[in-house]
């Protein structure tokens, strides 16, 4: 069971997962945290044996490496009795491809939005016409938007605070706005 102090561990490493134990204690005590290192290395130690850390990953600085088309594709179904299990390959085809960054079922106006990010536009409109044939029998209306990100993707806002989320708010809310 992960407590406040595991989250905020998890919350360090989702920033920079080479981080020393020294700079994890000194961000635990800035939420107010006194561990020792040996008690923080063990938290670490504990939550890869539970399986919450899987391992340990890069964040590449996209500036730095060529310009890729980031495209944002939302689908609405037809109704089929074959929907569910045409799904299932949809799933299977998004699950295994290199360029899908999220992809994933919604509710609402749109079944289905998955964010994607190509070397080219070429290969964008390829895949999003190959997309469109295999697919086509159960696709109601397909739409593509090209994104052009202010800010690089972080997976460190899947694993952010309570604690950090109100931090943010406070050095952001003026002190004249209630909440």
């Amino acid at each position: 069971m992960q407590d406040k102090i595991d989250e905020l561990i998890l919350s360090a490493l989702s920033k920079n997962s080479k981080q020393d134990v020294r700079e994890i204690w000194d961000f635990l005590r800035d939420f107010g945290f006194n561990l020792s290192e040996d008690e923080i290395e063990s938290r670490i130690a504990r939550l890869e044996e539970e399986g919450v850390i899987t391992g340990y990953t890069i964040s590449v600085n996209t500036r730095k490496i060529p310009k890729r088309v980031i495209r944002v594709v939302l689908v609405t179904f037809r109704t089929s009795q074959h929907l569910p299990k045409r799904i299932e390959g949809l799933k299977k085809y998004l699950a295994d491809a290199p360029f899908v960054l999220f992809s994933g079922r919604t509710r609402g106006g749109y079944d289905w939005i998955c964010v994607q990010s190509f070397p080219s536009e070429e290969m964008a409109d390829e895949e999003s016409d190959i997309y469109r044939n295999l697919f086509g029998d159960i696709i109601q209306s397909y739409e593509v938007y090209d994104f052009i990100p202010l800010k690089d993707p972080s997976f460190h806002s899947l694993a952010y605070t309570d604690k950090e989320y109100k931090k943010f708010l406070d050095e952001w809310i003026p002190p004249f706005l209630p909440r």
